[in-house]
């Protein structure tokens, strides 16, 4: 890529942003055999195929024919389809009666694989029944329930299915195989709430005789068995040697501030057409849909010879759409496709030369997962970072080993979370009487039901508790929230997206504007009552953000040491304004009306043991310590809060607390806990880095704050940081 550069040195408009570049050595293949344990005819479809196995592969299929379960990490485009697939199907060839589910986070996913295993199935003589969903049409489900061999869903039609387990009874009982696709996803409120409807899957399969094996498939993670220990609730073997080639790749860091006459979208114009044109197939991820549309038919204006090759592609766009520019990445007809995160899974589309970053996508396993579309099949690869301003995007720029090399984040979910238990616990007595050694699985003792015992929605039989509520018990539990009180998103009279009432109040206010798959909506009207926030289209290019008082008190700490606490705090969150944001610039400022949010959960807090006269510096520590949450836990910056204060009533002494913005939380503060020495270091070591004096949207400064970032110290902020490293670091 020394020569790319050069010619790129060459051009009119380059100012110097390419600031550091990063090369990764090219890794060969290592091959295994099949397992003797593989059937002949699967041998036999290796043999056609002209197919080695990477080790990994012949790994994961030693293990799933042993009947154990299992979690394969490795990076994109290692094989890991195949992987499961080759096993999976050789044993239900095997075993006539057997039967296999195949979970996948998203719908358009299960489309894209389901040609893959049909093709693979054909061969060995398995009937790949199809997808039963909610777009299944309803005279053909009888038929893939009662004959198909191998069906593709997602948790969310799981979810409803299992109240109706006796219409699937035939095909439960004579399960194999459960396969969760995309493993990574299922993290936060949504990886909490598949964890406990496996349990539920699980005890209406004890019911039927039937014990799968547990196969799942994963991005690169931090933990992948502590991941699939908290989605299945036993052990699993974690396979993360990759043996599949990987071609060098050159990550170039890219600083839009060289150049500030023109706009990083500018720049990224400006790139891609260089890139176009130098003949590299390219891939640009962007932040939303709207970008995605802008940003293509900017590209095209700028190269309009090419215009052709270049299109768009997004979540919103037809089946037989996506399915068409697929293609044209695979065979080559397209050239350059902006895209959301759509493309970040595992759709196949083929190698490509090169990527575009625009922006930290939110975790260093997304990261790598889109870097990953380039340099398949031993090619070379080009990857540029590009940050936007963001503290995050900005200690990227300035720390670029860790982006291409550094440990990916700890996954955060917490099946105990109690108030996801209780719903479950409903849907669980929905679907079969629940018996007190199965509430023991989940560590709750039985005499925590009574206020749903005495309330109604849970009834005492002689076979065990039962669900006696006058509404569907899963129409109460969303897969995805972590409140009992939910707020359903409507467009046009579809739902899009249902929240809980905490984040409703904070993210859906009259007046919002909010993304959904990179769509921008407004909201238009929000009824906590009945629960719905109606939304409108939203052309115009602004965004909003909650101006937000918060109070928080220590209830019961778990943890007490020399400048550390960890434990149950209490939340009390007002949002009396929001802010109009263009191009991040403040418009004005919009009042609001709303009852105050008031939730228990938890957080960590930082103590000093000297009074700190200047309250900046501990407001500027706290906004930067929670930039850079994301370093360590799968959860975003949104996902918290913080509070800063010279003399905190619960503790006596100067206080940076972070705490989770969930009712209940959902594992954040604990992950942080285990790391909270590095979380401090890594803080500091950013804000000594960015070249701004006083504080700047990369390193202090929050569109969130609700005081508009006053007071502010940068400087004292660095220093609090590193008086608490001097003192506590062997805490962390």
């Amino acid at each position: 890529m020394r020569a790319l550069l050069s010619q790129l040195e060459r051009e009119g408009w380059y100012r110097g942003q390419v600031v550091r570049a990063v090369e990764v050595p090219p890794r060969p293949a290592v091959y295994a055999p099949p397992p003797p344990e593989l059937p002949e005819a699967a041998q036999a479809w290796l043999a056609v195929q002209g197919l080695r196995l990477f080790r990994h592969q012949a790994e994961a299929m030693a293990a799933i024919l042993a009947g154990e379960d299992v979690i394969l990490a490795t990076g994109p485009s290692s094989g890991k389809t195949l992987a499961m697939a080759l096993p999976i199907l050789a044993g239900l060839a095997e075993d006539p009666e057997g039967t296999a589910l195949l979970l996948y986070p998203l719908k358009a996913l299960a489309q894209d694989q389901l040609g893959k295993w049909q093709k693979l199935g054909g061969f060995l003589g398995v009937d790949v029944g199809g997808i039963y969903d909610g777009d299944t049409p309803a005279h053909l489900r009888p038929k893939l329930r009662g004959k198909a061999r191998l069906l593709l869903t997602n948790p969310y039609a799981l979810h409803q299915y299992l109240e109706w387990h006796h219409l699937w009874a035939p095909f439960l009982a004579r399960l194999r195989y459960v396969v969760l696709d995309e493993a990574h996803w299922y993290q936060g409120a949504f990886g909490s709430g598949v964890a406990l409807l496996l349990w539920r899957l699980g005890r209406l399969l004890r019911r039927y005789g039937a014990k799968p094996t547990f196969v799942l498939a994963s991005a690169t993670s931090g933990d992948p068995a502590g991941l699939a220990r908290a989605l299945l609730g036993r052990e699993a073997r974690p396979i993360t040697e990759d043996g599949s080639p990987q071609g060098a790749r050159t990550w170039w860091f890219w600083d839009p501030d060289r150049d500030p006459k023109a706009s990083a979208f500018a720049q990224v114009v400006q790139l891609a057409r260089f890139l176009l044109e130098a003949g590299l197939q390219t891939l640009v991820f962007v932040p939303s849909r709207r970008m995605a549309e802008a940003l293509s038919a900017a590209v095209r204006a700028a190269a309009p010879h090419l215009g052709e090759k270049i299109a768009a592609y997004r979540a919103g766009y037809l089946p037989e759409e996506r399915r068409a520019l697929e293609a044209g990445l695979r065979e080559g007809s397209l050239r350059l496709v902006v895209s959301t995160c759509a493309l970040e899974l595992g759709v196949d589309i083929g190698g490509l030369d090169a990527v575009i970053l625009m922006g930290y996508p939110g975790s260093l396993a997304s990261a790598r997962q889109q870097a990953g579309r380039a340099g398949r099949a031993g090619r070379p690869a080009l990857v540029v970072y590009v940050p936007e301003e963001d503290p995050l995007d900005a200690y990227f720029l300035h720390h670029p080993q860790e982006l291409v090399f550094g440990p990916v984040e700890l996954p955060v979910l917490n099946p105990r979370h109690r108030g996801l238990l209780f719903r479950h616990a409903l849907c669980a007595a929905a679907e079969l009487p629940l018996r007190p050694e199965e509430l023991g699985e989940l560590g709750v003792q039985e005499e925590e039901l009574a206020p749903l015992l005495k309330a109604g929605p849970l009834a005492r039989t002689p076979a065990g508790l039962v669900y006696a509520g006058r509404t569907r018990a899963v129409e109460n539990a969303p897969l995805d929230a972590l409140s009992s009180r939910q707020v359903r998103l409507l467009w046009r009279g579809e739902t899009l997206e249902v929240w809980d009432e905490v984040r409703a109040r904070r993210e859906a206010f009259p007046g919002a504007v909010l993304l959904h798959q990179g769509q921008p909506f407004r909201v238009r009207a929000l009824d906590l009552e009945a629960g719905v926030a109606e939304l409108e289209e939203f052309p115009e290019d602004y965004t909003t953000k909650a101006v937000t008082t918060e109070t928080v008190r220590i209830l019961k700490p778990e943890v007490q040491q020399e400048g550390l606490g960890f434990g149950w705090v209490e939340v009390r969150e007002e949002v009396r304004a929001y802010k109009v944001l263009s191009r991040g610039r403040l418009v004005e400022v919009r009042p609001l009306s709303l009852p105050p949010v008031e939730f228990q959960t938890e957080g960590i807090w930082l103590l000093w043991p000297t009074p700190w006269e200047e309250p900046g510096a501990l407001h500027g520590a706290e906004h930067a310590l929670v930039a850079l949450v994301p370093l360590l836990v799968g959860a975003s910056a949104k996902d918290v809060g913080g509070i800063s204060t010279p003399h905190h009533p619960d503790t006596q002494k100067p206080t940076i607390l972070i705490y989770e913005g969930f009712p209940g939380g959902i594992g954040i503060s604990r992950a942080l806990l285990s790391r909270v020495g590095e979380w401090v270091r890594r803080t500091a070591e950013h804000l000594a880095r960015c070249p701004c004096e006083a504080g700047c949207p990369r390193c202090v400064l929050s569109a969130r704050c609700g005081s508009g970032n006053q007071p502010m110290d940068k400087a004292g902020a660095r220093a609090i940081l590193e008086r608490w490293r001097e003192r506590y670091g062997p805490v962390g």
